[in-house]
């Protein structure tokens, strides 16, 4: 979050680190200045067309800078800000995993947890397991990725962005990421999906298709 407020970008400044043993739930705290806004999601509606417009140009602007960070470990490592395991909403409990050294590293554990149980037959087992593995034959640039691109994660004021929050999911990502993560459970009659699409999530719908199988494959998994 340092890296990203030391960009430009519209982050808290982080005020000091505690870990906290005798707490499972709440391991760690760090104290942040608060950021003057409402989040998107509570105001969406209220807002104008050309406010609209506007927050989602300055978004998309944010995330382009991002995405041309020049990558530490030669363009091919999946990996936190520090080249570590990463911690994302799109592995089962948020668990860290990683670091991987390649895109293909990384699809290979992604469908470790496959499990055929969930579906009424083998053939539709075997129908989300092919669109899932198409990944494979995708090629991304790895980017340095917010990781939880949500609305509840945008704050803003004045039909304008105040605050961009949450970047414990950061880290370098293959392109698709930051999109299908935002897309990948929400309905497509809901303001938010349109809205990623116009910050580029449009290029990734066979990605999203793949993340949807892998998603239907690999759900008992979050609850083990």
């Amino acid at each position: 979050m340092e890296v990203a407020r030391r960009a430009g970008l519209p982050v808290p400044r982080v005020i000091c680190y505690g870990e906290h043993a005798d707490s499972p739930h709440a391991p760690v705290s760090i104290p942040m200045t608060r950021i003057p806004g409402d989040e998107l999601g509570r105001v969406y509606e209220a807002l104008s067309d050309a406010e609209r417009d506007t927050i989602q140009m300055q978004l998309k602007g944010y995330l382009e800078v991002m995405r041309r960070w020049e990558h530490p470990w030669d363009g091919s490592r999946v990996c936190s800000l520090v080249g570590t395991a990463v911690r994302s909403v799109r592995v089962p409990n948020d668990h860290l995993t990683g670091p991987f050294e390649s895109e293909q590293e990384l699809n290979e554990n992604l469908l470790k947890p496959a499990w055929a149980g969930g579906f009424p037959s083998e053939a539709e087992y075997n129908d989300a397991l092919a669109r899932a593995r198409k990944m494979g034959s995708m090629a991304h640039r790895v980017v340095f990725t917010h990781g939880d691109l949500k609305h509840h994660n945008i704050l803003v004021q004045n039909g304008r962005i105040t605050g961009f929050l949450d970047w414990e999911s950061a880290g370098w990502y293959p392109e698709y990421w930051e999109f299908t993560t935002a897309l990948g459970f929400t309905m497509e009659d809901f303001w938010w999906y349109n809205f990623v699409i116009g910050l580029g999530g449009g290029r990734y719908m066979a990605e999203l298709d793949c993340e949807r199988a892998l998603a239907s494959l690999t759900g008992s998994s979050y609850y083990w």
